[in-house]
């Protein structure tokens, strides 16, 4: 199965700023309606569920859908508003300071422990027992839920990284698809021309950009919280050996997700690094042959998750109905329906078992989800700041303006900072 078309692409969703950044903003950012638009059930008098969510474009229909069918099946009417991805976290706090949060708000996985910790959602560790599936998730996806030894979160969708190649590049140039990291590197190397490159991924500025350093330093044994030791050292090595031996493009400092899978369409790149969001895309506007690999190993294989959560907010004046609401979109059969539509893979593995998954190359980016990291309820309120941080260190060495050391001690200077 390939995923189906959702449209053009939807580019990856930096990581949000931290709630202290937002706050400082609040005052003077607040979006039109939101005072009115985000009360619950009881509070607005129609019965109605409300649902906030920022999935823009293509994903729109497909999420406010899923909705609609959940009012033809129960009668419960659930009214969605969608808020631009870049207002959306500055929107639920101006709410949660009101008392307007909808009942039920998607937030971004990484986002979960900081709301928790900011007291705007509701810890649903007595739902999710009662319950009893717990234990049909992925690890990875699930971790993002926690909060100080409670679930505040249930996963909703997922996405992670692997390593796609062009066969017919490889088979020319005589080598085989790469399994570890100094393959990749002689790869990379052998597939490269000065105007063909082997390997790409997005380096733009902020967080995103940051993405495919942190899968390098991870696989490397790295711990996010310690980016100057040994592994980040070997990373960010790595990395400026491929710049300087024009293995990849200068351009990936200037690349988002998006402008690297054209590249690659293009056959102007031999390999990427990119998530299965681009499933579609690829084999509808590509002609080149080509396959996905696991992402390359060091000493651990690793890979990055990127995912969202449904949450209930402390605003719902019917938890309930909300609880029942998240439950039902959890099914696999409703899942196995709307996730194609959304170019997203599963995030429980009864839902990962149906037929429709079997696609290798959908294999494995779900294998994948075994081995996904996603930060830990410690470092997830203040990812922004530690990934855009990393993110400055690589084009600082990319660019010529720092040796690596001096770069991953500046980074690590702002890490420090962030964590207290």
């Amino acid at each position: 199965m390939l995923f189906m078309t959702s449209g053009p692409y939807a580019r990856r969703r930096a990581i949000v700023l931290s709630i202290g950044l937002i706050a400082a903003t609040a005052l003077t950012a607040c979006a039109p309606g939101a005072q009115n638009a985000g009360k619950s059930a009881e509070q607005n008098g129609d019965g109605a569920l409300t649902v906030w969510h920022y999935y823009g474009g293509g994903a729109t229909a497909p999420f406010e859908s899923l909705l609609a069918k959940y009012t033809d099946e129960t009668g419960v009417e659930v009214t969605p508003r969608l808020i631009p991805f870049g207002d959306f976290n500055r929107t639920l706090l101006q709410s949660a300071t009101a008392g307007d949060l909808p009942d039920v708000a998607l937030v971004n996985a990484f986002d979960t422990a900081l709301f928790a910790d900011a007291g705007m959602i509701i810890d649903l560790s007595e739902q999710v027992e009662k319950w009893g599936e717990k234990d049909q998730y992925f690890d990875g996806s699930w971790a993002t839920t926690q909060f100080d030894g409670a679930t505040y979160g249930i996963p909703h969708v997922a996405d992670t990284y692997s390593l796609w190649y062009n066969e017919t590049r490889l088979e020319e140039a005589n080598t085989e698809v790469p399994t570890t990291w100094d393959e990749t590197e002689a790869t990379a190397k052998a597939l490269s021309d000065g105007q063909n490159f082997g390997l790409v991924y997005a380096g733009i500025e902020g967080a995103e950009g940051s993405t495919a350093f942190i899968l390098r330093f991870l696989a490397a044994g790295g711990d996010i919280t310690k980016i100057d030791g040994p592994e980040g050292l070997a990373a960010m090595e790595s990395f400026a050996r491929m710049n300087d031996e024009k293995s990849t493009s200068p351009g990936v400092l200037t690349w988002n997700e998006d402008d690297t899978t054209l590249q690659f369409q293009n056959e102007t790149a031999a390999m990427m690094i990119n998530s299965a969001s681009y499933m579609t895309a690829v084999s509808e506007e590509s002609d080149a042959t080509w396959n996905i690999a696991p992402m390359p190993e060091d000493a651990v294989q690793t890979s990055f998750l990127s995912a969202e959560n449904l949450t209930i907010t402390k605003d719902s004046a019917n938890v309930d109905a909300a609880w029942d609401l998240v439950e039902w979109m959890q099914q696999p059969d409703v899942m196995n329906e709307y996730l194609p539509e959304r170019n997203k893979l599963p995030v429980r593995e009864d839902t990962a078992s149906d037929e429709q998954w079997s696609d290798a190359k959908v294999q494995t980016f779900i294998n994948q989800l075994d081995v996904a990291w996603a930060p830990d309820e410690k470092v997830a309120p203040k990812s922004a700041e530690i990934f855009t941080a990393i993110q400055n260190a690589l084009q600082a060495v990319l660019s010529g303006q720092s040796d690596p050391q001096t770069a991953l001690t500046d980074a690590q200077l702002v890490i420090d900072k962030a964590l207290g």
